[in-house]
């Protein structure tokens, strides 16, 4: 039995003996969120939300609950949800941090990209520590501010927590804005020392099939996505997979991993998670480009983000409503993101409106940010940068 899962049974077998205790019913929501990320199975969410709603109704001036709430609903993508709920906890305890991340992590996601700029930095003038820099680092590189970005991620390093996995997490992040600035071995050792404190962590085995993608060893890609989706089959680690296994000519396995993102993005799904952006790029991609673009339309209305832009302005020009699509894909690049996705989608977008010049510029900005971000799109990128060429 895994150690959650032995945690998850003793504050079960506690609350047998004791159903009323708050903390224990919080503790458990803990656990179960914890499994989810372990898993990747999203039917515990359900179970998560009862315990913090238990805790919670147990001890209504405890502010911890409405966190734990607060982080489900993230988890769910509810953000407007997970911003109130966030600012319920803050209205009992005002600075609370873990609250003000829940404030700033749903504000990213609702595009309102100012306010998280104000609420991170009230988070880490309160409480400068691994979560309030990893968060200062997002909010900057969305921005645009690459090197403020790394900065505040390495402080995140420095400052460390108490959970190894934490510890590995902004490690792998520290490596992925490394290769952003072009620091590949840096980013590589970044991932090692990430695997050493969390072995087979996924996101660091999947990072490292990104960088063998990038040096075009399409055999350890594969077997490095096959491993991260093997542990936690989150469907980013199967599409990329699938991505790796089409780019090496494996049509056929390329499609069990294609059909197996499908049936976990439903999963997720069926267990309240609202996956629109996610599932408009991946029927974009792979599926049929009028559900993709209901789907990016829905996104769009309820989380105005860059991402959600660049999902809009791929299924439209999935959907062949290219002059739509180039508005959204400028909108999606407004904030000088050194996201090689949305370089990506925009050079397509420009090289189909016959705009040469823009789409060599951002197809040769992707491949230079990250060459590994998808092994199809970047192939795909490299044919039509020489076709542009001639």
């Amino acid at each position: 039995m895994a150690p959650t899962q032995r945690t998850i049974a003793s504050l079960q077998a506690r609350l047998q003996a004791d159903p009323t205790s708050s903390e224990a019913w919080l503790e458990l929501g803990v656990a179960m969120l914890q499994r989810v990320r372990e898993t990747a199975d999203p039917s515990l969410y359900p179970r998560a939300e009862a315990a913090f709603l238990r805790a919670r109704d147990l001890s209504p001036g405890d502010p911890l609950p409405l966190v734990g709430l607060g982080t489900l609903e993230l988890a769910r993508h509810e953000f407007a949800r997970a911003l109130a709920t966030g600012r319920q906890a803050l209205a009992m305890v005002p600075g609370l941090s873990t609250a003000t991340g829940v404030v700033v992590d749903a504000l990213v996601e609702l595009g309102r990209y100012d306010d998280a700029v104000t609420a991170a930095q009230a988070m880490i003038d309160a409480r400068p520590d691994l979560a309030s820099y990893a968060r200062v680092s997002y909010v900057r590189e969305l921005f645009g501010d690459l090197p403020g970005a790394l900065s505040a991620m390495e402080q995140a390093v420095q400052a460390g927590g108490g959970a190894s996995e934490n510890n590995a997490y902004v490690l792998v992040q520290a490596g992925n804005l490394l290769v952003l600035e072009g620091r590949r071995h840096d980013a590589d050792a970044a991932y090692a020392r990430a695997l050493q404190l969390f072995p087979d962590f996924p996101a660091a085995l999947a990072a490292q099939g990104r960088a063998a993608v990038a040096r075009g060893d399409l055999p350890t890609a594969v077997a490095l996505f096959d491993h991260a989706a093997a542990i936690v089959p989150l469907p980013e680690y199967v599409i990329a997979l699938g991505d790796a296994q089409q780019a090496s000519g494996d049509a056929a396995a390329a499609q069990d991993s294609y059909a197996l993102a499908r049936a976990e993005t439903a999963l997720f799904k069926a267990n309240g998670v609202v996956v629109d952006l996610e599932l408009a790029l991946f029927e974009a991609d792979h599926g049929d480009p009028a559900t993709a673009l209901g789907l990016a339309r829905q996104a769009y209305a309820e989380r105005p983000t860059l991402k959600a832009a660049d999902a809009l302005a791929w299924a439209l020009y999935r959907s062949g409503r290219l002059a739509e699509a180039r508005v959204h894909s400028a909108e999606a690049l407004r904030m000088h993101t050194p996201d090689p996705v949305l370089l990506y989608h925009a050079g397509v977008i420009a090289a189909a409106a016959n705009d040469r010049g823009a789409a060599r510029r951002d197809l040769r900005a992707a491949l230079a940010l990250d060459a590994g971000f998808s092994a199809t799109s970047a192939a795909a990128a490299r044919a039509l940068l020489a076709r542009l060429s001639h």
